[in-house]
């Protein structure tokens, strides 16, 4: 919370009065930063002047700019459920949608192009792209970002 004043200058009462706890203000937070990168995933999934291929690979690119500028810690909704996973229901719900919804709309997009076994597909390259935040959060190395992509396409194109 010192964190949050320091950076908004609001007081803690008045983050309370509005967010009630630090629980529901990460809540809140982590459902409007969703909210956010669904809406971009979504813009880029729906432009038509990319290739299956570009449309995927835009994550990663995202990525290694955030690396580049020093700009990445990891995903939220990993931290944030690993955090309150046991204590916050709430919070814990926002995450697990959220990646059930990535999965969702990597499978749809997949769908769209005719790729077959599009569900198990999209959960294998999800899984790889979690891989790799996890792994980017600790060793910063962004060579395993072109390493990671190669994994993710080739799942979609095996």
């Amino acid at each position: 919370m010192d964190k949050i004043t320091a950076a908004t200058g609001l007081s803690k009462a008045t983050i309370y009065k509005y967010f009630l706890s630090k629980e529901n203000l990460i809540a809140q937070a982590l459902d409007a930063y969703g909210k956010s990168a669904i809406e971009h995933l979504t813009e880029v999934m729906n432009d038509d002047s990319l290739s299956l291929e570009e449309k995927l690979s835009e994550r990663f690119e995202t990525l290694r700019q955030s690396l580049a500028v020093d700009a990445f810690n990891g995903c939220y909704f990993q931290l944030a459920y690993s955090e309150f996973c046991n204590a916050e229901e709430n919070i814990t719900d926002i995450c697990t949608l959220y990646k059930q919804r990535r999965v969702s709309m990597v499978c749809n997009l997949l769908e769209t192009h005719n790729v077959e076994n599009a569900q198990e597909k999209a959960v294998r390259a999800e899984l790889i792209f979690n891989g790799l935040i996890a792994t980017l959060q600790i060793s910063k190395d962004p060579t395993l970002i072109d390493i990671a992509r190669d994994m993710y396409m080739d799942v979609i194109n095996r």
